[in-house]
């Protein structure tokens, strides 16, 4: 058995690697140790000098008790019971790390500057995994997360982020659009905009796609001036572009629209409008390209919306379903006897329920009997209350296409619009638990800044 040895408060230093950076509140705990004194002693090592390299003979180093340490200065405690030992600075990491990691000590990015340090020591992977109890994937993510701003990931931690949600960053490939995410990380906010960034982050990389092969025979412009369109492609669409057979004849050109569309053009010929009617047309043409970009971006918004509608929909608890069962058959009931609900595909009954999708056709044209009775119990299985949502989800038809706002072919402004349809189903989805990201409530009042997108009539 380890001796014990008391060693004066004066002579103990708190370990520079402490990974856990702060120690907290300690006032209730040197209260107790001024009635019950220190009930566990300090694991503790000879302190060498950094210049001598030597150890003075008295001053320890704390390895484990760094907050019972703390506490005994405020309770003005003079010397503190200790256990002497004998560790390299690779070991003495390792016992600190996992010691803190026992008590959950540590926030996520204390743990990933611990394993950082093990690594920076020369332990690998699998022996901090070995070590802390982790997995390796587990460690390797946590490390990952060093990448990241330090400032706002400290800032994050405090809106009690999970390691989950930070595991959702691997999403993005862009260290900005990361760092950017963590501003949003722990709110209601950061689903959709994390979802948003997914979409930017796949658009950009298929501009660039079709970027790349237009270049190969047009020109790439920043002003459509003196140019007219011969073609346009949506970049959102794949990447394909055939070649004009008389490009090595007929200089081409192409300019990228922000609203996500590519147009191909040649030079105009010399107009005979007057420098009025030039100017005319122009502006009208500006206004086509602010109100075309409106509906682009108020399109993805409402899609966005509609995707984390439906992601909640597929992943709600059944204790949350049960608990909001009458509101759910209620609006249901509501639906229908107003005649506001849709009909199921069979694709959308098999993806509610479980089940396999129907087969195809028998050569007698009668459905493939695995779609029975015992099928479809046996696919809802022990939660019966998230397929009856699903069901009801689906029938009340919504979609990326259902939101707020709507485009009229003679007006140049972006209209808001009520939806009580879509108002009931957020209501719903609220009382299971729905958090409504700030864009989301915008689009709902007609308060979003998209509505003031292509307002000139």
């Amino acid at each position: 058995m380890a001796e014990i040895k008391y060693i004066p408060v004066k002579k103990l230093w708190q370990h520079p690697d402490n990974p856990r950076k702060d120690l907290g509140d300690v006032t209730e705990l040197a209260e107790s140790i001024k009635v019950n004194g220190v009930l566990q002693n300090l694991t503790v090592v000879p302190l060498i000098g950094e210049i001598t390299k030597k150890w003075d003979g008295e001053s320890y180093r704390v390895i484990i008790g760094h907050r019972r340490l703390a506490a005994a200065k405020l309770a003005g405690l003079e010397e503190l019971p200790c256990v002497v030992v004998e560790m390299s600075e690779r070991e003495q990491l390792s016992t600190m790390l996992t010691e803190n990691m026992q008590r959950s000590d540590l926030t996520v990015y204390e743990q990933a500057q611990g394993f950082q340090m093990m690594l920076d020591m020369g332990d690998t992977v699998e022996d901090i995994a070995e070590k802390s109890g982790f997995s390796a994937t587990t460690v390797r993510r946590r490390v990952k997360l060093l990448e990241l701003d330090k400032d706002k990931f400290k800032k994050s931690e405090e809106r009690g982020v999970s390691l989950f949600e930070y595991m959702e960053l691997d999403k993005l490939k862009s260290p900005e659009r990361k760092n950017e995410m963590l501003d949003y990380i722990g709110t209601e906010n950061f689903k959709y905009k994390l979802k948003q960034a997914i979409n930017d982050e796949a658009a950009e990389a298929r501009k660039a796609l079709w970027v790349e092969q237009l270049s190969t025979f047009a020109t790439q412009i920043t002003d459509k001036t003196g140019y007219k369109r011969v073609n346009s492609f949506y970049t959102n669409g794949e990447v394909k572009v055939d070649r004009p057979e008389d490009a090595d004849t007929i200089e081409y050109f192409f300019f990228v629209e922000t609203w996500g569309y590519i147009v191909l053009m040649v030079k105009d010929e010399p107009t005979t409008l007057t420098p009025e009617e030039e100017a005319k047309e122009r502006e009208e043409q500006l206004k086509q390209e602010r109100k075309d970009a409106a509906v682009k971006a108020l399109s993805e918004a409402t899609a966005r919306a509609y995707e984390l509608r439906a992601d909640f929909v597929a992943t709600v608890s059944a204790a949350a379903i049960k608990k909001r069962l009458a509101d759910i058959v209620a609006l249901w009931a509501y639906a229908e006897y107003w005649d506001d609900t849709g009909w199921l595909t069979e694709e959308e009954i098999a993806q509610a329920t479980g089940a396999e999708t129907l087969a195809e056709d028998d050569e007698d044209g009668e459905d493939d009997a695995a779609f029975t009775l015992q099928a479809v119990t046996d696919a809802i299985g022990k939660t019966p209350e998230k397929a009856l949502l699903r069901m009801i989800y689906a029938r009340l038809g919504d979609g990326k296409s259902e939101g707020y706002f709507r485009s009229y072919w003679n007006s140049y402004t972006m209209k808001h619009e009520e939806n009580e349809k879509l108002d009931r189903i957020y209501a719903l989805l609220v009382k299971l638990g729905y958090e409504m990201s700030d864009d989301e409530k915008a689009l709902q009042d007609g308060t979003h800044e998209l509505f003031g997108e292509a307002t000139d009539e």
